[in-house]
C-alpha cells in the first residue's frame, strides 16, 4: 500500500482534520445534524450484493487504498459485478485523482440501474471525498426519494456527517445504524476509524486524556494501518504518561517508512525523563542514548547529555582499573559500556582498542584506533600517543600489510619531522622486510 494513493482514496480527511472541536462530552454535538434521519425511519435492504472472497477482497482494497492489490483483483471479478463493477471503478478513478472518469462511471451505472441505492450512495461519498459536500447531500436526497432509506444511503449520510463540523458522533451513529440492518455492509471501517479519530482529538482538546486514548485505540481497531491515527495515538499515550508505548508506536511508524525521527528523538528524551522521575536510572540512560542516536544534540539533551557523560566516565574508570589488574574481559565490558553511553570519548576508543589488541582481535582494534586518528586529524588534536603506529600494528596483525604501511607513510607526509617520525620510518622498514 502506498501513502500517496491512500490519501487520494479518502481526501475528505482534509475536511475532517478541521473538525472535532465541536464534539462535546458524552459524544453528542452542539446542534442537530443537517438532514438528520431519525431512528424511526424505515430502513430496507434494496440490493443483493455479489458475495465471495474475491469481491470482498476487492472492496477492502478499494476502501484502504491498496492500489496494487486493486488492479490485480479487478480483472478477476469485474465481469461478475454488473452495476457494482462500474461503481467500484468510480472509486478506483477517484483514488487516482480523476473525478471526471469517476463521474462517467457513476452516470453509466445510473443509466443501467436508476433505482439502485448504491449509485446514489457512491456518488454522495465520492463527492464528499472531493470536498463537494452540498453535491453529496443532493445525491443523498435523490437516493432517498427514489429508493427510500437503506443501509447504503445511511452509510453515505454518515460519511457526509463526518465531514461536518462536530458531526463525528452523529456520523458514527448513522453508520452503526446501517450495520444493524446490514452487518456485512462494505466501505464502513475506514470512515469509522476516522470518526473515532475525530472524537479522540476532541476529547484530548477538552482534557479528557483517557477518553482520547480509548477513542484512538478504537479508531485503529477499524483502520490499523492509518498513519495519522497512529501519530495521534502517540500524543494520547504521552498525555497519559505511557511513554514506553508512545515510543513503540513511533518506532513502528518509522519502520513503515514514515520519517518521524525528530518526534522519536524527542519522545526518547521524554521517556527517559519520566523514567528518572520513577527512579529507574538505567532505563532513563538507555532512552537518552537512543535520543542521541536518533539525532538530538547535546544542547537539546541538556542535563541528559551531562548524565550520559558522567556515567560514561564512571565506566571508563572501572575499565582502567580492570585493565590494570589484567582483567581484560571486564575491562572490555566497561569500555564498551562507556562508548555506548557516550561514543564521542576518543580516549575510550583508544583504551578499548588496546584491550582488543591484547585479545588478538586486531581488526576491531584497528577500527577504534582509526576513529581516534581520523578525528584527531580532522579537528587538529595533538595526541599523547602514537596512534598511527598502534593502528598500523593492528592492521598488520589483521593481515592488512598495505594498509598498515599506508597509515605510516601518511603520517610521514603530514609530519616528516614529527615526534614519532623516526619510529615510524623504522616500522615502515620493518614492514618492507
Amino acid at each position: 500500500m502506498t501513502i500517496e494513493f491512500r490519501s487520494l482514496t479518502l481526501s475528505f480527511l482534509i475536511a475532517l482534520a478541521a473538525c472535532g472541536g465541536d464534539e462535546v462530552e458524552g459524544g453528542g454535538t452542539k446542534g442537530p445534524a443537517s438532514g438528520a434521519t431519525g431512528r424511526d425511519t424505515p430502513v430496507e435492504i434494496r440490493v443483493q450484493r455479489v458475495e465471495g472472497e474475491a469481491v470482498a477482497g476487492l472492496r477492502q482494497a478499494l476502501e484502504f487504498g491498496d492500489l496494487q492489490d486493486i488492479e490485480a483483483r479487478f480483472d478477476e471479478v469485474l465481469p461478475t459485478l454488473g452495476v457494482e463493477g462500474a461503481l467500484l471503478s468510480a472509486r478506483l478513478w477517484t483514488m487516482k485523482g480523476n473525478d471526471v472518469e469517476a463521474s462517467t462511471r457513476i452516470e453509466f451505472a445510473r443509466a443501467e440501474a436508476p433505482d439502485d441505492p448504491r449509485v446514489y450512495a457512491t456518488a454522495a461519498e465520492l463527492n464528499a471525498a472531493s470536498g463537494r459536500i452540498e453535491t453529496a447531500r443532493d445525491e443523498l436526497r435523490r437516493g432517498v426519494d427514489v429508493c427510500g432509506m437503506c443501509p447504503e444511503l445511511l452509510r453515505a449520510q454518515g460519511i457526509i456527517e463526518l465531514c461536518r463540523q462536530g458531526g463525528a458522533a452523529r456520523g458514527l451513529d448513522l453508520i452503526d445504524w446501517a450495520l444493524e440492518h446490514d452487518p456485512d455492509l462494505p466501505f464502513v471501517d475506514r470512515p469509522r476509524g476516522q470518526g473515532h479519530l475525530l472524537l479522540a482529538k476532541a476529547a484530548l482538546s477538552q482534557g479528557r486524556k483517557r477518553a482520547a486514548l480509548q477513542e484512538a485505540r478504537l479508531a485503529l481497531s477499524f483502520d490499523p494501518e492509518d498513519a495519522d491515527t497512529k501519530l495521534f495515538l502517540v500524543d494520547a499515550l504521552a498525555a497519559n504518561g505511557d511513554f514506553p508505548n508512545a515510543v513503540l508506536v513511533l518506532e513502528e511508524l518509522n519502520a513503515m517508512g514514515a520519517d518521524r525521527r525528530s518526534e522519536l528523538a524527542l519522545m526518547y528524551k521524554r521517556a527517559g525523563l519520566a523514567e528518572l522521575v520513577l527512579g529507574h536510572r538505567d532505563a532513563a540512560l538507555e532512552y537518552f542514548v537512543k535520543a542521541r542516536a536518533a539525532g538530538l544534540e547535546d544542547d537539546e539533551l541538556g542535563s541528559a547529555a551531562e548524565m550520559l557523560r558522567a556515567e560514561a566516565e564512571i565506566a571508563m574508570e572501572a575499565g582502567v582499573a580492570a585493565f590494570e589488574k589484567r582483567h581484560l574481559v571486564e575491562a572490555r565490558e566497561q569500555f564498551e559500556r562507556a562508548l555506548h553511553l557516550d561514543d564521542s570519548l576518543l580516549v575510550v576508543h583508544s583504551q578499548l582498542a588496546v584491550v582488543l589488541f591484547n585479545q588478538r582481535e586486531f581488526l576491531p582494534a584497528a577500527i577504534h584506533w582509526r576513529r581516534v586518528l581520523d578525528e584527531s586529524i580532522q579537528n587538529d588534536i595533538e595526541l599523547p600517543d602514537p596512534i598511527h603506529i598502534f593502528l598500523s600494528k593492528a592492521l598488520f596483525g589483521a593481515g592488512e600489510k598495505d594498509a598498515a604501511r599506508s597509515v605510516l607513510t601518511a603520517y610521514l607526509e603530514r609530519e616528516p619531522e614529527g615526534r614519532w617520525a623516526d619510529d615510524t620510518r623504522a616500522l615502515v622498514a620493518d614492514i618492507g622486510e
